[in-house]
């Protein structure tokens, strides 16, 4: 599956600490982290992790979902 567009100029680190430090996510996240962890070129445990981290602010309400 190919990742979204801005993947080749962002790392999934740089989009995890974006979300994280602005508290926002977008549906583009959102899709760029779940086609990450099921890419042909998987995470490390570190970045796996980290999306894991992202997907539970998610479900604690500490993210804004922003379109």
């Amino acid at each position: 599956m190919p990742l979204p567009k801005y993947s080749a100029q962002l790392t999934i680190v740089q989009v995890i600490d974006r979300v994280v430090r602005s508290g926002r996510i977008t549906r583009l996240d959102e899709n760029y982290f779940l086609q990450a962890m099921v890419a042909d070129t998987p995470l490390s445990h570190e970045e796996q992790s980290q999306v894991r981290n992202v997907f539970d602010r998610l479900r604690m309400g500490l993210l804004q979902v922003v379109d």
